[in-house]
C-alpha cells in the first residue's frame, strides 16, 4: 500500500438472465457504491470499489460474495490479483493497521512474536511441544499471510527483515528468545497452519458421565445412538447404506440437563470436544466471526472423531430475512449452513447444538442433512426426580430415616438444575443450624473430624431448601409476568 496510491476491489460476475429482473444478486450488487451500469450490455455484474470504501460496504459485500461465489464465473481481485475472502479481509486488516503506524515501534506486537509486524505477530515458531521449527517449515507458516502483506505492498512491512528474523531465529533460538518473545504469546484463534491434535485443541471440560444423568434414560439412548454408534461402528452405517446424522439439537426448558448430556457425550465418546459460545466468535472486524467458524470446522476435521458443541445455539443463528440479512447472526447463520449442508466431506465430525428457543432457529438448519435430529428433553417425572435426587445427594451425610421418594414426590414439575440447587441449598441449611456464620469464620485452623461428623443433613433441612426453592420459582414466574405486561404495553 504505497502512499499515496489507490487500491481497488473488482468482482464480477456472469447475469443469470438477460434482463435485469431475473437476478437477485445483480438487484443487490445495484445498491452497493461502485456498481458499473455499462458492464451490463456485456450481460455482466462488475462492482470496482475503491479499497477504502470497500471497507465500509464490506458487510453488503459479504452477503452478495456469499451468494455469487457458488456461481460459476464470478470472481473477486484486487489491482488485478484475484484473490478470495479470506485475503479480501486480511487486506482490509493490513490497511487499518497501516493508518494507525506512527513510528517503527508501532510493528512490533506487544502480546505476540516479534516479526516486525503487527500482523504476523500471532504466527508462533515452535511446535505445540514447544520445539523450534525448522527454517523451511517456518518460513511455510508465515507464507499465506505474507502473500495478503505484499498483496497491498504495506510500506512498512519488509521481507527481507523478516527473513533475516527467521533465520536468526532457527540458528539459535535460545539466545533470540527474549528478543521474538517479549511477553507469553496471547492467541484467540490457533495460527492456520499449525497441525493440531485432538488433545491440543480439546479444551478442559468439566467431566460428566451417562450415570450422571438422572431420569432421562430414553434421552441418554437416543444420544448416543446418533452420535456414538457410527463413531463406535460405522460398519453398521455401510451395511444398511446410509450415512450418519450430520447434527442433532437438545431442546428443552433451561436447566432440564442439555449441557449436562453435552459434557457426558465429551467424557464418554472418546472423540475430541470442541465447546463454542457466540461470543468467542465474535469480533470487531467484518468477515472474521465467519473465518474463525471456518477454522473451528476445519480444526474438528483435522482432529476427528470430532464433536462440535454450541451452546444457546439460538443466540447467534436465528431466523434470517431480507430485511435483516446484514446482521452479523443473518451471515454467521450461513456460513453455518454452508459448512453443514454435505456439500463438502466432514468427515467423522459431529455438530451437537442446545437450546431452549426453538423458535427462534432459522429453519434452514434443522432440515435433514443439517441438524437431523431434535432430541427434546422434558423436564423429570417423579421417578426421574427420585433418581437426580439421589445422584446429587449420593455424598450428603444424610440422617437416618430421610425418605428421598417421599421427598421426590414434592418436585415434580421441577428441573434438574433445580434439584441439584435444593440439595445444596439443604446442605447450607444444616451448616447454619449447627454453625453460626460468625463463629465458624472466626474458628482457626481446619475443623476437627468429630465436629466434621457432626454436620448432619435432616429432613427439616430439606423442608427449609424446599420452601426457598418454591419461593425463588415464584419470584420468577412474578418478574417475567411484570416483564410481559411491560413489553405488551
Amino acid at each position: 500500500m504505497e502512499a499515496g496510491s489507490t487500491h481497488f476491489l473488482l468482482l464480477e460476475f456472469p447475469l443469470l438472465a438477460a434482463k435485469a429482473s431475473g437476478d437477485a444478486a445483480l438487484a443487490f450488487a445495484r445498491t452497493i457504491p461502485g456498481f458499473d451500469h455499462t458492464a451490463l450490455a456485456d450481460n455482466k455484474g462488475r462492482l470496482c470499489i475503491p479499497l477504502e470504501q470497500a471497507g465500509f460496504a464490506q458487510d453488503a459485500l459479504a452477503e452478495l460474495w456469499a451468494v455469487l461465489r457458488e456461481r460459476p464465473g464470478s470472481t473477486m481481485s484486487i489491482d488485478g490479483t484475484a484473490v478470495d475472502w479470506e485475503a479480501f479481509t486480511s487486506t482490509l486488516r493490513i490497511q487499518e493497521c497501516a493508518k494507525l503506524h506512527i513510528n517503527d515501534a508501532h510493528c512490533i506486537s506487544k502480546y505476540g512474536w516479534d516479526w516486525g509486524c503487527v500482523f504476523l505477530s500471532h504466527i508462533v515458531p515452535q511446535e505445540s511441544s514447544g520445539k523450534t521449527l525448522e527454517q523451511s517449515r517456518l518460513t511455510e507458516k508465515l507464507q499465506n499471510d505474507v502473500k495478503s502483506l505484499r498483496l497491498l505492498t504495506c510500506p512498512y512491512f519488509s521481507l527481507k527483515k523478516l527473513e533475516v528474523k527467521i533465520d536468526s531465529f532457527c540458528r539459535d533460538s535460545a539466545s533470540v528468545m527474549a528478543i521474538f518473545h517479549r511477553e507469553a504469546p496471547v492467541q484467540s484463534l490457533p495460527s492456520k497452519a499449525t497441525t493440531n491434535t485432538a488433545k491440543s485443541v480439546q479444551p478442559v471440560v468439566q467431566p460428566a458421565r451417562y450415570a450422571d444423568v438422572g431420569g432421562l434414560d430414553d434421552v441418554v439412548l437416543a444420544l448416543r445412538e446418533v452420535v456414538e454408534l457410527p463413531l463406535r461402528h460405522p460398519e453398521v452405517m455401510q451395511r444398511l447404506g446410509i450415512t450418519p446424522f450430520r447434527g442433532c439439537i437438545l431442546f428443552g426448558p433451561p436447566g432440564c440437563g442439555k449441557t449436562l448430556l453435552a459434557r457426558a457425550v465429551a467424557s464418554e465418546s472418546g472423540a475430541a470436544f470442541m465447546p463454542v459460545s457466540g461470543p468467542e466468535l465474535v469480533t470487531k472486524w467484518h468477515g472474521e466471526s465467519e473465518e474463525k467458524l471456518r477454522e473451528l470446522f476445519k480444526r474438528a476435521q483435522e482432529s476427528q472423531p470430532a464433536i462440535i458443541f454450541f451452546d444457546e445455539i439460538d443466540a447467534i443463528a436465528q431466523a434470517r430475512s431480507s430485511s435483516e440479512s446484514l446482521r452479523f447472526d443473518a451471515k454467521f447463520t450461513a456460513q453455518l449452513l454452508t459448512l453443514m449442508d454435505g456439500v463438502y466431506d466432514l468427515g467423522d465430525v459431529f455438530v451437537l447444538a442446545a437450546t431452549n428457543r426453538l423458535d427462534l432457529l432459522d429453519p434452514a438448519l434443522l432440515r435433514p442433512g443439517r441438524f437431523d435430529s431434535v432430541i427434546t428433553i422434558p423436564k423429570p417425572d417423579r421417578a426421574g426426580c427420585e433418581n437426580i435426587l439421589r445422584i446429587h445427594a449420593d455424598k450428603l451425610p444424610l440422617e437416618n430415616g430421610i425418605d428421598l421418594a417421599e421427598l421426590a414426590s414434592g418436585l415434580v414439575g421441577f428441573t434438574g438444575a433445580d434439584i441439584a440447587y435444593l440439595v445444596r441449598w439443604a446442605a447450607h441449611a444444616a451448616l447454619r443450624r449447627q454453625f453460626p456464620l460468625p463463629e465458624l469464620l472466626n474458628r482457626q485452623g481446619q475443623l476437627s473430624s468429630d465436629i466434621l461428623k457432626s454436620l448432619i443433613v435432616t429432613k427439616e433441612d430439606f423442608a427449609m431448601a424446599l420452601a426457598q426453592l418454591r419461593n425463588r420459582a415464584e419470584i420468577i414466574r412474578s418478574e417475567e409476568s411484570t416483564y410481559g405486561r411491560l413489553a405488551a404495553d
